[in-house]
């Protein structure tokens, strides 16, 4: 399954149904990027307002705050005219109930703690000065490059986790891991949430597509483009 798509044009995020063989709830799927058009967060907000509880990612810590820095210097470049999600997309005024279903700061700060020290420093060094990169050359087309995403991983991708796996369990995997916990509460707690959202940035969307369609036996019942944004050709 694609979840983000770098067309010729835009990069493009797929808005998934998905419906169970039985009558257990709806669910449906917001492939999240953290920088983005005002135009796409609008229409990820008007499917939002359909969903009777959303599932929503964040971790409240320094340390998230500076692994951002990649892309939230990059939306303060003016020419670009894109939006960072947590400017753009308030939840609170949503008429779903929100759960907060990532790790809390102690469960980060425990999985942090385990990655080398040398690639926690790559991370925090790295983060701002590829933000600062972004923000003086960046264009919507070279950030959409780089962010088209689908659950396929190339040998090279499979690689890199191996290399970097304390860093893949504090930031994917254990996030994962409460997600599905959070998930499969809610499916199996009958008839009470008819419609569940799921607003989780596009690297979270191949687990939750394998339990679904695994353990579940859910299927993809409807699907739309979006544009996260258009490109600009001079």
């Amino acid at each position: 399954m694609q979840y983000l798509e770098n067309s010729l044009l835009s990069l493009r995020a797929v808005h998934y149904t998905l419906k169970g063989p039985t009558a257990g709830p709806e669910i449906q799927l917001f492939p999240m990027v953290h920088i983005g058009s005002a135009a796409f967060y609008a229409q990820v907000r008007s499917r939002l307002e359909r969903c009777d509880v959303i599932l929503y990612e964040g971790v409240r810590s320094p340390k998230v705050r500076i692994l951002s820095l990649s892309y939230q210097l990059a939306a303060r470049r003016k020419r670009l005219r894109l939006i960072g999600q947590n400017e753009a997309l308030q939840l609170n005024s949503l008429p779903g109930q929100l759960i907060h279903a990532d790790v809390s700061s102690l469960e980060f700060h425990t999985e942090w703690a385990r990655i080398p020290l040398r690639y926690r420093l790559l991370l925090a060094l790295g983060a701002p000065l590829y933000g600062a990169y972004l923000y003086l050359t960046a264009t919507r087309e070279s950030i959409g490059r780089h962010l088209s995403l689908d659950d396929q991983s190339s040998r090279d991708e499979a690689l890199r986790r191996e290399e970097w796996q304390g860093v893949d369990e504090a930031i994917v995997t254990t996030r994962d891991a409460k997600l599905l916990s959070r998930l499969e509460t809610l499916i199996s707690a009958e008839g009470s949430y008819p419609i569940i959202g799921i607003l989780y940035g596009a690297g979270h969307m191949p687990a939750i597509t394998d339990l679904l369609m695994g353990k579940y036996h859910y299927r993809v019942s409807a699907s739309e483009w979006l544009d996260v944004f258009e490109y600009e050709f001079t």
